[in-house]
């Protein structure tokens, strides 16, 4: 499971990189690997399912091994900051000099 898991993260930090504002792909488990012993591709989609659930991701298995893998925390939220309204609105006092000294420095 090891080369499994190998290219999942690698496209994990991929995804993560190019993609900031969709903290989630979808993964394919293979039914197998080149090079490595033949293994039961239930099993396989268990244990990726639990390995990236020990890491802090949330995942649910799809239809026939395909994990949608989440890496968004729970509880943060981004918020987007509030538009001023007219009771926040505080007027500056007014001086003379002050008002000289920025027309000053604009000319």
């Amino acid at each position: 499971m090891r080369p499994v898991l190998a290219t999942l993260f690698a496209q994990v930090k991929t995804h993560a990189g190019t993609n900031p504002a969709a903290p989630y792909m979808t993964f394919d488990v293979p039914s197998f690997v080149f090079g490595y012993p033949l293994y039961n591709h239930r099993e396989a989609i268990d244990y990726v399912k639990e390995t990236l659930e020990e890491q802090g991701f949330t995942v649910w298995v799809a239809y026939n091994g395909t994990l949608l893998i989440s890496w968004m925390r729970a509880g943060k939220v981004r918020q987007t900051p509030k538009a001023p309204t007219t009771t926040d609105y505080r007027p500056f006092v007014y001086d003379e000099s002050a008002m000289e000294a920025t027309l000053s420095r604009l000319r």
